[in-house]
């Protein structure tokens, strides 16, 4: 072994956060960015191959470089988001390396489709082992900057080993650094100017979940996002229920027919396109129809003969790349089909059946794999571990059903129908399964679309996850994801919550990232990500898979072609279901600007709405979510809403006085500048009147409080940190609350 050491350029670094696997985001007192990659010390792993023995890093590291018949060596991928504007480059640097001598290093099989054994296909030794250099040769590679949502990103991979192939030696680079230049003067790929940001909870959590250096670019916020769904005209109806119960819990639904989109592919695009660029809240699409009623988007045709049908296409508005920008989902069914999808969707978000079926889970995996998947895992493996991490963090039992015998919960022998089938109608509330497929059946249990429909498990909804070939190809015929949406047993829903399924050709170890990801996102394994909606999961993992395999084009196919079939709104249980509780007044006034609701469950959401219109929401924090009203009826009912991960919903209602309220605070009360830095300027409709004024932080803490007065008064914030703040003036008993911004 031989030592070499070299210094790096990037000076005074300060460390900001840590990201998953080896590398850390770097800040230097410049301004400038960078990454670095700690590479763990090398272990020697022999794998006999016809005679020979090689080096297999199979098990020792989680991704590889996958061009066929190159040395198959660790990649570590980290994003991090970038400048608005400008040409992005990196500069690369190291501090040392060590060389180790007499290594063979076997070549990659390339990136594989599932209805291919990894086994059964041989190594073969490209034009790269005949070259006298080291490969991959650069030690990390940047991609184009790709956009998701208002937010501008590049993904670094960094390549610690490098192999000569001719001279058999292997280095192993250490303290690899890409710093970060931009050129503001040169024009970049995917420039934007006014980006959205996040806009809302759950794509702040997406932001801090793919970039390095997000907690220091966006300040949590709290709104729920608003759903886009898309329906046939005689679909509409039916989709009714779920649309008012959406607004009743506070994401603000809207219904658009085809007869208003426009019946074709393009057409549903352009619709979406306008309809995101005017409300920049949307975080969910519901398309509700199957392709032959609402047809799904064709990339065309691959050179393999598969026509590349993918839904994510309609969510992908912002740059040219594969990144969409909202979470969308499908019901795909006839009327009667969507019906059953809406009242399971229904019953899981309003009235979960009681017990512990949550906390059980499913894994079903093939025997196949073995250093070819994903962290090197087999099928099988890769479900036992994602079983332990479960299992780790409140999970109770965890089905085992995996080819072969493997210990643990799992039987002797290969899987049956019958095994899956008792799992599930005992009650999980997770499936994974990672093997074999088609479209209408997993082939670990040979489980088809006619097991499914004989499925008895009322009540007890589980998350199917399939990394399998075309269990989601359903542009002719019923897919497998399609049947776990449709079932019923005696006249009400059975099956799944929802189901996500390719409707191509699976890729072999790329999804398995997507799965890992969805389950540390399930278990709470990464900080801030505390909002599962089911598009959350799905999407997140989706997003940690393109940054992994950013270079592979089948990673891209993967984000393409994987179908969510379920409402992506919907946020996913884990826990036995409690009930919410919560206190409010009975009564209020027509003239109050807000309510304040009760609650011990820190962060529940708490929605008022009338006639299906959400006045106001806010967030449980101190035990306690004031909400400002917005424009509603002076008389009537108001309903109060309050929803929280793993809860049973508190729906009341608070009856109003009369004397409408819209035009009286519109006349009584302004106030500038917002945002603010040092004070604010209250401005009175009638300025002799007296008035008091009360300001609340966003955890309904009183900071400043005036006594009664006349005109227009200036209220000192230079105090204030930074946030959202509610100004209440009290005048002659009326009220009114404005909402402003401190910098």
């Amino acid at each position: 072994m031989k030592k070499h050491l070299t210094f790096s350029l990037l000076a005074s670094i300060s460390l900001l956060g840590a990201s998953a696997q080896d590398i850390k985001f770097l800040k230097d007192n410049g301004n400038g960015m960078a990454l670095q990659n700690t590479a763990p010390a090398f272990i020697k792993q022999d794998k006999l191959v016809n005679g020979a023995t090689y080096q297999d890093f199979g098990n020792t590291a989680k991704v590889f470089t996958m061009t066929k018949g190159a040395p198959a060596l660790p990649v570590h991928s980290e994003s991090v988001i970038v400048p608005d504007a400008g040409n992005v480059t990196i500069v690369v640097t190291y501090d040392s390396f060590e060389e180790f001598d007499n290594i063979s290093v076997l070549p990659s099989k390339g990136s594989l489709k599932r209805n291919i054994t990894p086994s059964a296909v041989p190594y073969e030794f490209g034009g790269t082992y005949s070259q006298d250099a080291f490969y991959p040769g650069n030690l990390a590679e940047m991609s184009s900057p790709f956009i998701l949502r208002g937010t501008r990103g590049v993904t670094v991979s960094f390549f610690p080993y490098q192999y000569n192939p001719v001279t058999k030696k292997l280095r192993l680079y250490h303290g690899i650094r890409a710093s970060f230049v931009v050129n503001a003067g040169e024009q970049g790929i995917n420039e934007i100017s006014g980006g959205k940001g996040a806009g809302n909870s759950l794509f702040n959590q997406v932001y801090r979940n793919l970039f390095a250096n997000a907690e220091a670019m966006y300040e949590p916020v709290s709104e729920n996002g608003e759903m886009l769904v898309i329906v046939p005209d005689n679909y509409a109806e039916t989709v009714a229920p779920l649309v008012a119960w959406k607004n009743k819990k506070g994401i603000k639904t809207t219904v658009a027919t085809l007869s208003q989109t426009g019946a074709a592919a393009e057409n549903i695009k352009s619709f979406i396109q306008g309809f995101y660029d005017n409300n920049p809240g949307l975080a969910y699409i519901l398309f509700a129809g199957d392709h032959e009623d609402l047809p799904t988007y064709s990339y065309g045709i691959t050179g393999a003969g598969e026509e590349l049908w993918s839904d994510t296409y309609y969510a992908q508005l912002e740059g040219d790349d594969f990144y969409p920008e909202v979470l969308v989902g499908r019901f795909s069914g006839n009327i009667g089909e969507v019906a059953v999808m809406v009242n399971r969707t229904l019953e899981y978000e309003m009235n979960p059946m009681q017990g512990n079926w949550m906390t059980r889970a499913v894994g079903i995996g093939s025997n196949e794999g073995d250093g070819f998947g994903d962290d090197g895992e087999p099928d099988w493996l890769h479900n036992r571990n994602m079983g332990i991490r479960l299992l780790d963090n409140g999970y109770t039992y965890i089905h085992e059903l995996f080819d072969g015998s493997h210990g643990g919960n799992d039987q002797d022998g290969n899987v049956e129908p019958y095994m899956i089938s008792e799992a599930v109608n005992d009650g999980v509330g997770l499936i994974n399964y990672t093997g074999h497929g088609a479209q209408d059946v997993m082939v670990t249990g040979w489980y088809t679309n006619d097991h499914v429909n004989m499925l008895e498990n009322n009540g007890m909804y589980p998350f199917v996850i399939s990394v399998a070939c075309n269990n989601g190809t359903f542009a002719a015929g019923t897919s497998h994801c399609e049947a776990w949406l449709r079932v019923q047993h005696n006249n009400m829903p059975a099956g799944a919550i929802a189901a996500a399924g390719s409707s191509i050709l699976m890729a072999w170890a790329e999804p398995m990232q997507t799965q890992d990801e969805m389950t540390e996102l399930v278990v709470g394994g990464e900080p801030g990500n505390d909002k599962n909606t089911l598009g959350g999961l799905f999407y997140n993992g989706q997003y940690s898979m393109l940054e992994s395999y950013w270079e592979s084009p089948t990673a891209v196919e993967v984000m393409q072609t994987w179908v969510l079939f379920g409402d992506p709104s919907v946020v996913f249980r884990t826990a036995e279901a409690s009930q919410l509780v919560a206190t409010h007044p009975a009564t209020v006034q027509s003239t109050a600007g807000e309510i304040i609701v009760q609650c011990a469950v820190e962060g529940a959401v708490v929605a008022i709405t009338q006639n299906g219109i959400i006045i106001g929401t806010a967030v449980v924090s101190g035990g306690q979510a004031v909400i400002s009203l917005g424009d509603f009826e002076g008389e009537g009912l108001l309903d109060v809403t309050v929803t929280q991960q793993n809860f049973v919903p508190y729906q009341g209602t608070i009856t109003m006085e009369a004397l409408g309220r819209k035009s009286f605070e519109s006349d009584m009360m302004t106030l500038y500048p917002n945002p603010a830095t040092d004070y604010i300027i209250v401005k009175m409709g009638d300025a002799s009147a007296k008035a008091t004024f009360e300001v609340r932080d966003i955890t309904g803490r009183v900071v400043h409080v005036s006594a009664p007065g006349n005109g227009n008064p200036t209220i000192d914030t230079s105090g204030y940190a930074s946030g959202i703040y509610l100004l209440t003036a009290t005048s002659n008993g009326a009220k009114s609350t404005k909402q402003f911004v401190v910098k």
